[in-house]
């Protein structure tokens, strides 16, 4: 035996058996080491300051200070506390308050470190000024605005926002229209002034604040056509003013100096951290590129919407206070930054009144019966109505929202399962405003307010209460609040299925969930049909992944059948009919099954659909949506997937539903669904092409090759743009065609109209980076409806 192995051990069975290599030791089981390691500890405090808690602010402030100066960190750590500092007042600016409370009592303990995280914040701001993200400039600006205690040379902050604001005014005056880097600097200086005054209510700091304000009034802010087309309101009957954002900051400030910049918006910290304590540290000046680079923000101006109008008592902000900007302002900042984490963004959105002065806003879930009995001076503000408020402006901003809709669906979502008592009543005031305006609202919000609201559904066992909409069912068919509860129901159906749907509706809706089979028949091969045997064989064939030659013999054989039958029939017709049915029908069990059959039998489905056979095309989306006639959304799907294996093309698609359709099919939420995906497909292939030739470009190989390959490629290219502008031709010319109708049905023909000018509307405003080169084209066109021709000019603006 090795020397260096151990001898078997003798089991006694009269003593407790040890681990081997012990029998020399008395085995005794170590303690886990319950110090944890200095920065998990520390992060863990910070990011907890602020929320709900056992303890009162005052004492968590001050026990975070002391935990980190009583803490032994290398330079390491401290970048690392100094880094998670910086994120938190990104992310979650609602705690940036305590954050820099807690922070100067570091100072006062430790001043190297107070020295130390102000020099980080200067170097970092200046990292954000230089790469141009102005968002965060902004942040981490007003995050050194609220440690202004420990600034002894200050006038460096007033100094770089009044820069920044020469700059905005340099930028705005070369130009009468838009200037998106101009505004976002603007953007910044008028939201950092309210907190130069929360931050030090000394008469100087005021005087210095009025100085600014008065000098910004030279910005020449000029509103332009194009927000009419941001606006979810049509028809210039919004329930309220919609004004941009930065006009209303304007006159908020004007108010605000007028009350000579009285804000008691945050917790008084004074008495936490005494200013004969307080050490002061200078900081750098910050450097301005002579070129700023250009802005990454959105370039469309930012409306400010309001969801809870003419209700008993005000409960959110007025709209020409400070406080109504202010709130928007951060819970949009945490929504945004935050997106990696809903769940966190829904528990401050719940809880943000926390981060402000205590009484500032009315107890949560209070009703709005007990506010309107509250005491004279009591605050009325519902902090669950403008957290929510300020998700549903990110939700129904258009063009488009910054994230995915989903996103903002969850985040509601996670709101109400967590405060289910405040949040769910607000949710329902919310929905009854929308409903009520639906006549006025754009198209789009419409679809993004039923999508919304089904998601929201699905997740509370889809019950709603239905009897307060149902002497609606007695509007025209086309009148959007009808339209809305068809709509609703068909995207409910496809959350879930018909049984487990009707049974939360009542009887007069049941006929908005359909009652057909789950997959149904392929019809062709029924006993009695004349092409049932061919049929049952095209189905065997595609299961056996036969060639195209083997469907040559039964193609003739229906081909010859369909002559016989009807002379007038259109053979290929009927042979395309049978076979895409059968596709789909094999494929009726999941979406998953269609992708994988439409993928082996590719090459069949592209010699009984050629590719440039637009008629067929516009005939294989019609067979589609004729077997799912009653699962519409299902249909939507498989034709996505044809798009998407370039079985059809996006152009078939848009004139199918334009063309081929009835004109009432534009109030169905397939047709949003379709055009939309249809232009974004169009979009995408012309990407990859234009990826591709990059590729091909770098990668090199023989010249002549390389010569034609690219040549090849280039005439892709031009031919996928002529398609996309084919598409924005088309959707013009069918969208502007008169409705025809007579007298008896003049409030059917009212809302036609209104539901292709709607369309028209929006796929301008989404789309019009993408046909700015078409004006001339569409002048050809001939067109004459004023709506149309002033949508086309305002969407020139955007």
């Amino acid at each position: 035996m090795s020397t260096t192995e151990s001898p078997t051990p003798t089991v006694n069975p009269g003593i407790k058996r040890r681990r081997e290599d012990d029998d020399s030791h008395d085995y005794k089981r170590q303690r886990p080491n319950a110090v944890q390691p200095a920065f998990p500890r520390l992060r863990k405090l910070f990011t907890c300051l602020g929320e709900p808690s056992r303890f009162a602010l005052p004492e968590s402030i001050l026990h975070c200070a002391k935990s980190f100066t009583s803490t032994e960190v290398d330079d390491e750590v401290a970048e690392s506390l100094f880094s998670l500092f910086v994120n938190i007042s990104i992310e979650q600016p609602l705690k940036v308050f305590s954050l820099a409370a807690s922070l100067q009592c570091v100072n006062s303990i430790e001043n190297t470190r107070g020295a130390a995280l102000l020099n980080y914040l200067v170097a970092r701001t200046q990292g954000y000024i230089n790469s141009g993200d102005w968002n965060k400039v902004k942040l981490v600006l007003r995050f050194l605005i609220m440690l202004k205690p420990m600034i002894s040379n200050f006038e460096v902050i007033f100094g770089f926002i009044a820069r920044l604001l020469e700059k905005a005014i340099a930028l705005k005056s070369v130009s009468a229209r838009r200037m998106t880097l101009a505004e976002e600097l603007y953007r910044v200086v008028l939201l950092s002034l309210p907190y130069l005054a929360v931050s030090d209510s000394s008469d100087e700091t005021k005087q210095k604040s009025t100085e600014l304000f008065e000098r910004s009034k030279d910005y020449k802010y000029s509103a332009d056509k194009a927000e009419e087309l941001l606006n979810p309101f049509v028809d210039g009957e919004a329930p309220y003013k919609v004004s941009d954002s930065l006009e209303l900051l304007q006159i908020q400030l004007i108010s605000l100096v007028d009350e000579n910049w009285d804000l008691p918006l945050l917790y008084d910290y004074s008495n936490i951290i005494p200013a004969s304590e307080i050490v002061k540290h200078s900081i750098e000046e910050f450097q301005l590129p002579v070129e700023l680079p250009t802005s990454n923000s959105s370039p469309f101006p930012e409306l400010f919407l309001k969801f809870y109008t003419n209700q008993q008592v005000e409960t959110t902000p007025p709209v020409d206070r400070i406080e109504s900007t202010i709130f928007r302002d951060l819970l949009t900042d945490t929504l945004i930054n935050l997106n990696f984490n809903r769940h966190e963004v829904a528990r401050q959105l719940t809880w943000f009144d926390n981060f402000l002065r205590p009484g500032l806003f009315a107890p949560r879930e209070m009703s709005l019966e007990k506010l309107s009995q509250a005491k004279p001076g009591s605050s009325t503000w519902k902090p669950e109505d403008i957290a929510v408020e300020a998700v549903l402006t990110g939700l129904f901003r258009l063009p488009r929202s910054r994230l995915k809709p989903v996103y903002f669906h969850s985040v509601l979502i996670e709101a109400c399962i967590l405060a289910p008592h405040a949040i769910a009543p607000v949710f329902g005031r919310a929905i009854r405003f929308l409903y009520n305006q639906l006549e006025h609202l754009d198209v789009q919000v419409i679809y993004l307010y039923a999508d919304w609201f089904s998601h929201h559904l699905s997740n509370f066992g889809f019950t709603w209460k239905w009897r307060e909409w149902m002497e609606d069912l007695n509007l025209n068919e086309l009148h959007p609040k009808r339209v809305f509860i068809r709509e609703l129901i068909c995207k409910e159906l496809r959350l879930s299925f018909p049984q487990r749907i009707t049974e939360t509706l009542p009887d007069e809706l049941s006929e908005f969930a359909h009652d057909g089979d789950d997959v149904p028949p392929f019809k062709f091969a029924l006993p009695d049909e004349p092409y049932s045997e061919q049929s049952r064989l095209i189905l065997q064939n595609i299961r056996d992944r036969k060639t195209p030659d083997d469907f040559e013999e039964v193609f003739e054989e229906i081909k010859k059948k369909s002559e016989v039958l009807n002379e007038k029939a259109d053979a290929d017709a009927t042979v395309c009919e049978i076979f895409i049915t059968a596709i789909v029908h094999l494929g009726a069990r999941s979406l998953s099954h269609v992708e994988s059959w439409i993928e082996r039998s590719l090459s069949v489905l592209k010699t009984v659909c050629p590719e440039g056979d637009a008629e067929r095309q516009r005939q294989v989306v019609k067979i589609i949506f004729n077997y799912w006639k009653d699962q519409s959304g299902t249909a939507v799907q498989v034709v996505k997937k044809m798009m998407n294996r370039k079985v059809i093309t996006p152009l078939s698609v848009v004139e199918w539903v334009l063309i081929d359709s009835d004109i009432d099919s534009l109030s169905r939420g397939y047709s949003w669904e379709l055009l939309g995906f249809a232009i974004d497909r169009a979009k995408l292939l012309i990407k990859e092409a234009t990826s591709l030739r990059t590729d091909e470009t770098e990668e090199g190989g023989s010249e002549s090759l390389e010569v034609e390959r690219l040549k090849e490629i280039d005439d892709s290219i031009e031919t996928l743009n002529t398609a996309l502008h084919h598409i924005f031709v088309t959707i013009v010319k069918e969208l502007s065609r008169p409705v025809q109708g007579d007298a008896k049905n003049e409030e059917t023909i009212r809302w036609q109209r209104w539901w292709k000018e709607g369309f028209l509307r929006a796929f301008l405003r989404n789309y019009h980076a993408d046909y700015k080169g078409l004006q001339e084209p569409l002048k050809n066109l001939g067109l004459t409806d004023m709506f149309i021709l002033n949508s086309i000019e305002q969407t020139a603006e955007l």
